[in-house]
């Protein structure tokens, strides 16, 4: 009979031992699980953040550019129109009418430039 009382309390014993680890595993599940959950939460929460310092970094560096192509536009005209004072100045008429086709030829590509800037930049 004791080795029955033994047999009982050895099975007891190990059956309180599986219920214990049973349950330190769920809680470890559920912290896991919580756990998980947070990190997914944050990440999402820095993808979001990302994609706004990346939208408004495009917007940012559109708008320079975009200033950038304005002084390039103006300073070109300034150059076109100094070239074309400095061509009527010249008293060879075929010198003249080759200066100005010269600038015409440079302000059309200038502004075909300019305009594909700006559509790029839109």
């Amino acid at each position: 009979m004791a080795t029955t009382a033994n047999t009982a309390t050895a099975a007891d014993q190990a059956k309180a031992a599986t219920d214990q680890a049973k349950a330190t595993a769920d809680r470890a599940n559920q912290t896991a699980t919580k756990m998980a959950e947070e990190a997914t939460r944050r990440m999402e929460e820095n993808a979001e953040r990302m994609k706004e310092f990346s939208s408004s970094m495009v917007e940012s560096t559109k708008a320079g550019s975009r200033v950038a192509v304005d002084n390039y536009e103006t300073a070109a005209k300034s150059v076109f129109e100094m070239q074309r004072q400095m061509a009527g100045t010249s008293r060879v008429e075929w010198m003249k009418d080759a200066a100005h086709t010269q600038i015409q030829f440079a302000e059309d590509v200038t502004n075909a430039w300019v305009k594909a800037a700006r559509e790029l930049l839109k």
